[in-house]
């Protein structure tokens, strides 16, 4: 099963439509931090019924992107994760496709707009967290400026290894 955070049910499209315009980081966190406890429900079915779950996004998302100062407000990211802790399920790998954020940024204007996530100061805090997190929890780190043959071939080896 391929998925993504936010997802496209109730709340995961409340958020991407962004159906509340002056909402504060607080109140964004615990809408994404509801979005995962309905899809982790789906997430752990899926894993009784035998599926292979790949996830785009989970709770490193939300802690890295709230606690990195979006228009000046910026989250404690203890706060951040103890939120996500009774919601979540650890996954058997988390592999972090890391970019220079300008590289991301050129990226990103060649395909569509950019949302009020993009702006390079912003990625910059954003990319320290998602690292120190991938220490924290041992997340897999690729280079995402490798092609993508090279990067799916990295995750396939070590998906090989785990399975």
């Amino acid at each position: 099963m391929v998925t993504q955070e936010p997802t496209h049910d109730e709340i995961g499209s409340f958020i991407r439509e962004e159906k509340v315009k002056d909402i504060s980081q607080k109140a964004e966190a615990l809408l994404f931090v509801a979005d995962r406890a309905v899809h982790t429900e789906r997430i752990s079915k899926w894993v009784e019924e035998g599926y292979i779950v790949i996830c785009d996004r989970y709770f490193a998302s939300t802690v890295a992107y709230q606690s990195s100062g979006l228009n000046g407000e910026a989250l404690d990211r203890e706060w951040l994760i103890s939120l996500n802790r009774p919601v979540i399920i650890t996954p058997d790998i988390t592999v972090l496709l890391d970019i220079d954020p300008k590289k991301g940024l050129s990226r990103i204007k060649e395909r569509d707009g950019l949302s009020k996530y993009e702006e390079l100061h912003y990625l910059e805090n954003t990319r320290r967290e998602y690292l120190r997190l991938a220490d924290e929890f041992d997340f897999m780190i690729i280079d995402a400026e490798e092609s993508q043959t090279k990067i799916a071939d990295k995750i396939i080896t070590k998906l090989r290894e785990i399975c």
